[in-house]
């Protein structure tokens, strides 16, 4: 076969596999296994076919006939919320009930793939690659129905891929590069449940409660069932190395993602004759901006890198629905976020054992987190982070074959909301507060300590040949 009939079959293979990358919505440092063993610090020094998505340019200094990657992240994340005690302005009934200790049942997020294939299609100085990944976070939680979270969330499924096609120049000497990514994003899958309180008197009821099991309240689970294939987006990247030791470069999402969601809404109560119920949820994955310093010698390499994500864009979930249950028309959803930038700091490097034969690398990165405080929520738990990143590379000598592992670390602080200062609120899709409850906000729903963190063991195969 001729190196170009490979990257036809191996591209053909990765479109073909549209369902490794499940997101999140809310990112963790960082996809590819070199990347997790530097801390993240990538902008100017990535090494292998994962340039698509952090600087395109520096795919040109990567320039073979042809080029293949597969590198996974497994990531295995702990998530547990302690719900406050219940004030004693609730009353007899309620004031004073104490919760259970809760987390989510999937502490394994194994679908982290990233699947790349180049050739320079002998074109000097150039490189173009196609690429299959999608964000590097946790895509599915499961927690209990009826738990003390529930009113937050009690399950989230979802599924964003990026399908990547990229170019990259370099000057003739080397000293300067330019680079692309134009990718197609498709989510084919978006599921989101949570307790809603579907009384149609304004009376608010604190506790979860299944009225399967007795109960006489009008809580009832709703999970929206979603999907949008059709969203688009370009990166770009740069590289200068002034002189020969010293090496700059910027990359980005320069298009943020807008995807308007559809589909409509499962019930676990269908005595409660829903008709006609139908969804549509906008969402927008943000402008995203990382430029690094790199300080290159013989054996060894340093980066810092500074990395900035607008989820300010992201104020609220605002969810459209149009249908009845038991005959009311429902109202939209609002579940509000106020999200802030993001913007962390990466420090790390490679270190050249055994030249050709065996590098070993170490990084960290600090991060702010994405929600304040009184927003804190279980479904993207994107609090202040720290960190801490190793791993290693073995070369095959002569076949172009290189093996990596890595391990990161991710600690992550805990948070403690309280009724007064929490706002997120129990939905209420027939008698929405305050303007059905007398005024009154609602029942707080993240009123409680949220622990977190998370631990990502990453792996990968890269193969180039020729130039």
């Amino acid at each position: 076969m001729t190196h170009l009939q490979r990257l036809v079959g191996a591209t053909a293979l990765a479109l073909l596999a549209p369902t490794w990358a499940r997101a999140g919505g809310f990112e963790l440092p960082d996809n590819g296994v070199r990347a997790v063993g530097r801390g993240g610090a990538t902008a100017v020094g990535v090494q292998d076919l994962t340039a698509v998505h952090y600087n395109p340019a520096v795919l040109a200094r990567q320039s073979a006939k042809v080029a293949a990657m597969w590198h996974h992240n497994l990531v295995f994340h702990e998530s547990t919320f302690d719900r406050a005690p219940l004030a004693e302005g609730w009353g007899p009934a309620y004031g004073g009930t104490e919760f259970e200790s809760i987390s989510d049942r999937e502490s394994l997020f194994p679908l982290g793939g990233f699947l790349s294939v180049g050739s320079n299609l002998g074109v000097q100085d150039m490189m173009f690659a196609l690429s299959v990944y999608g964000p590097s976070s946790v895509g599915k939680q499961d927690w209990k129905d009826y738990g003390p979270q529930s009113f937050m969330m009690t399950e989230a499924d979802m599924l964003l891929v990026y399908y990547s096609a990229s170019a990259a120049w370099q000057s003739r000497s080397g000293d300067f590069g330019l680079g692309v990514t134009l990718q197609y994003v498709d989510m084919p899958k978006l599921q989101y449940e949570l307790i809603l309180d579907s009384d149609a008197s304004g009376t608010l009821t604190p506790v979860p409660e299944d009225s399967n099991a007795g109960s006489t309240t009008t809580h009832l689970a709703g999970k929206l069932d979603l999907e949008d294939r059709t969203g688009f987006t370009a990166l770009v990247g740069a590289f200068w190395r002034p002189i020969r030791n010293l090496e700059f470069g910027v990359g980005g999402r320069v298009l943020p993602i807008r995807l308007e969601a559809e589909g409509g809404v499962i019930l676990d109560k269908p005595e409660l004759s829903p008709e006609g119920l139908e969804v549509k949820l906008p969402l927008t994955m943000p402008l995203q901006a990382r430029g690094g310093v790199r300080w290159v010698e013989e054996r060894f390499d340093l980066e810092l890198d500074v990395s900035w994500e607008n989820w300010s864009v992201i104020e609220r979930y605002e969810v459209s629905m149009s249908g009845k249950i038991n005959g009311q028309e429902v109202e939209d959803l609002v579940i509000e976020k106020q999200w802030n930038d993001t913007v962390s700091v990466r420090l790390g490097g490679d270190y050249r054992v055994v030249p050709e034969v065996l590098d070993v690398r170490a990084g960290g990165f600090w991060e702010n987190g994405a929600a304040p405080e009184a927003y804190s929520h279980i479904d993207f738990p994107s609090f202040d982070r720290v960190g801490l990143g190793a791993g290693l590379t073995y070369h095959l000598k002569d076949s172009g074959v290189a093996i990596s592992a890595a391990y990161m670390h991710v600690f992550q602080e805990d948070r403690s909301v309280s009724e007064a200062y929490g706002k997120t609120f129990q939905q209420r899709p027939l008698t929405p507060c305050p303007q059905e409850c007398d005024g009154l906000s609602g029942v707080v729903a993240n009123a409680g300590k949220f622990t977190t963190s998370f631990d990502i063991v990453s792996l990968g195969l890269d193969f180039s040949t020729g130039l």
